[in-house]
């Protein structure tokens, strides 16, 4: 497997992650998603918003990095995992360390699960992982509602 760094995410990071966000969604959710619905739910996306999460929204962020460039990151707040993309380039194996990070940050906690809203397209990955389906769920991005999976996976 291909060696990542794990790190806390910083501010200079905010335009990588926003373009690593787009990117990933582009390319690996078309098919689960149209391109229309991909395009509102990514209207929005600006370095902002990620800096404001880092800093005033109280989420976790980590960045899997290789060879000095952003590969991944992953998004938590309490006991909900709210993002974990790769670079579709660079990102192979990224994933799944994010994964083991967020999950060792929200056991450091006390808490005894991890949930999530999984895109269509990512379900397969978080059933690898341990997590399981509780409910079909939409989200609204855009003013478009998507289909998402509720998942959990009870931590050890």
């Amino acid at each position: 497997m291909v060696a990542f760094t794990i790190r806390p995410a910083r501010l200079a990071d905010a335009e990588a992650l926003c373009a690593l966000h787009k990117d990933a969604v582009r390319r690996l959710c078309l098919g689960a998603y149209t391109a229309e619905e991909i395009e509102a739910w990514l209207r929005e996306r600006e370095p902002a918003g990620f800096r404001h999460a880092m800093t005033k929204g109280g989420e976790t962020m980590l960045v899997a990095e290789r060879d000095g460039a952003v590969a991944g990151f992953a998004s938590i707040k309490g006991t909900v995992l709210f993002a974990l993309y790769v670079d579709p380039a660079s990102g192979r194996g990224a994933g799944q360390v994010l994964l083991q990070a967020a999950e060792d940050e929200v056991r450091q906690t006390g808490a005894a699960v991890l949930s999530l809203q999984s895109t269509l397209n990512a379900v397969p990955f978080y059933r690898k992982h341990g997590y399981m389906r509780q409910a079909r769920s939409t989200v609204r991005r855009g003013g478009r509602d998507l289909a998402v999976l509720e998942m959990i996976k009870a931590l050890p």
